[in-house]
């Protein structure tokens, strides 16, 4: 249930907060009052994209807050997601920027829009008025009848292997091709795994060959400087060297390095310099008898290096890069040559697959014919108390073998709204409201088996009135014995009945609009719904008549 409902500099909104109470209650006020945006701040809780245009002009964010019980579902989702609950309730909040950053956060702790969603879907149900437009379009139907059904989990079980079905079909596809169309692949192939195959290739190799060229194409330079290191750190005729200046040092310390501890410091770093020096000097010496020049390696090494740049040009940008091209041209050679008996493969695999998948499909036929035969007497009788009395409903399943997303049905309503007349699709209906009934009627009936403790009606009296009016308000209440049920309405026979009732109102200080709703009390509900009665200006003769419908329904109830 939604306790309450925080919204902050959210398109007119300044600043509002509202607690809900159980049974039905209704939201009215002026058109333009801003009742959208209430809606609009429900769906960014429920993890609705979140436009920076809805953040209030002249401030960083708008925020909107909700407060709900937690139901059993809500509190396994809860407990999959790491989430902790308290007192038995849940907060969820909502924020955008107006640069339209957008975050969410339930409990406290921050969730992605699919968590929020999948949270969200198990606390609140919403029933707008393009709802009814589905209604018009055949192929939703399926889903009203699923959602009654309580098939989800044979749907997804056999979406997972109508998944299987299509990743065999699509590769059947790809190895469907003419022998000449064969035979030009099996070459090409060939010819790019042979060439790169007898290049034997290793990884890092273009790396190492371009330092082997650069010592070859500088052997004299390197030579030189060497040798001349070598002399002036080791070993001279000319010269003393470095070695032979820190060797004299050394053992003119060593005779009076033990009469201080400076001097013996100071002998032991020198040591130590000396050592590392004729270990450096052995090391460049090594390395300079290993560097000569040997034109023909250098040429070696630019042809390998010219093959490989070939291959990178052809196959990628990197030795890597053309293995990995190797492996995968081999992968499609194999496949090819081995098309024949891997298609027989195929082929059996998915004459499996789909005998599976029928027998799942016949399994979903089976369990919405059973539901929708309790399903159409419930909307039948739904409707008659919605002032159709005469109204009879049909739900026509259709399995033509062919495999769809949700199964091999094709569902659609068929409604007879008068007597003598035949079945015809809800599409061929005229009246809007109507087509609101038939929607109600489905909806009372999902109400009782949706495990959402909260729905949200909005405008669902759409082109009712009289008789009718008064029918849904008796089928909402009825709903709102077991849910908490919230309708945004201009009835007024729904707002008489209602539990509770909340009025909408925009304000102007001169400067900025800004949107408030409060809850009423005996005597403002009385007041409002005169002006709803009497179309604007509040009338004696429509405060009477007000006074006497909230009157009956008391008395109703």
């Amino acid at each position: 249930m939604l306790n309450s409902l925080s919204i902050k500099n959210v398109a007119v909104i300044d600043n509002l907060t509202v607690d809900f109470h159980n049974g039905v209650s209704v939201l009215t006020g002026e058109t333009g009052a801003g009742k959208s945006i209430i809606i609009d701040s429900i769906n960014m809780i429920l993890g609705d994209r979140a436009n920076k245009e809805l953040v209030r002009y002249g401030t960083d964010k708008a925020v909107v807050q909700a407060v709900f019980d937690v139901t059993k579902p809500v509190c396994r989702l809860l407990e999959e997601n790491d989430i902790d609950t308290d007192d038995g309730q849940i907060i969820i909040t909502r924020q955008v920027t107006c640069e339209g950053k957008s975050s969410a956060r339930i409990n406290g702790m921050a969730v992605t829009l699919n968590i929020l969603r999948e949270i969200a879907d198990e606390l609140i149900n919403i029933h707008g008025q393009h709802d009814n437009q589905a209604l018009l379009t055949p192929s939703k139907h399926i889903a009203f009848l699923d959602a009654y059904a309580g098939d989800g989990e044979y749907i997804a079980d056999y979406r997972e292997i109508l998944k299987r079905k299509r990743e065999i079909e699509k590769k059947l596809a790809s190895l469907e091709m003419d022998e000449q169309e064969k035979m030009q692949k099996i070459d090409l192939l060939e010819y790019q795994v042979n060439e790169i195959k007898k290049a034997s290739l290793v990884k890092g190799e273009d790396d190492d060959l371009k330092e082997q060229r650069e010592i070859y194409a500088n052997a004299e330079q390197i030579t030189n400087s060497v040798n001349k290191a070598y002399q002036n750190i080791y070993g001279g005729d000319d010269i003393q060297s470095a070695y032979d200046g820190i060797s004299i040092a050394v053992d003119a310390l060593s005779g009076i390095s033990d009469l201080n501890p400076q001097l013996r410091s100071m002998y032991d770093s020198l040591s130590a310099v000396m050592y590392s020096l004729e270990d450096t000097a052995h090391e460049i010496k090594d390395f300079g008898d290993t560097v000569e020049f040997d034109e023909q390696t250098l040429n070696d090494i630019e042809e390998r290096l010219d093959m490989i740049s070939r291959l990178k040009r052809k196959y990628g940008g990197s030795i890597e890069s053309i293995l990995d091209y190797l492996a995968k041209s081999q992968r499609k050679l194999d496949d090819i040559r081995l098309s024949d008996e891997k298609t027989e493969e195929l082929q059996a695999e998915l004459k499996e697959v789909t005998e599976l998948l029928r027998k799942k499909g016949d399994i979903l036929s089976k369990l919405r014919k059973e539901s929708a035969y309790t399903l159409e007497n419930g909307i039948e009788q739904a409707l008659h108390e919605l002032n159709m009395e005469k109204a009879s409903f049909s739900v026509e399943i259709e399995n033509d073998g062919s495999f769809y997303e949700n199964g091999m049905d094709r569902v659609e309503f068929l409604i007879s709204a008068n007597p003598g007349e035949p079945l015809k699709p809800l599409v061929k209906i005229a009246s809007g409201g109507e087509l609101s009934r038939v929607m109600l009627a489905i909806k009372s009936i999902l109400a009782n088996s949706d495990a959402v403790d909260t729905l949200i009606f909005d405008e669902i009296d759409t082109g009712v009135s009289g008789r009718a009016a008064m029918s849904i308000a008796k089928k909402l209440s009825a709903i709102g014995r077991s849910k908490q049920v919230i309708c945004i309405t201009h009835l007024p026979q729904l707002t008489a009945a209602a539990d509770n009732h909340y009025l909408i109102q925009k304000d102007t200080d001169g400067e900025m609009a800004a949107t408030t709703l409060k809850e009423l009390d005996d005597d403002g509900r009385e007041l409002e719904l005169a002006r709803i009665i009497d179309g604007g200006e509040v009338t004696e003769l429509a405060m009477k008549h007000a006074k006497e419908m909230l009157s009956n329904a008391r008395n109703e109830k």
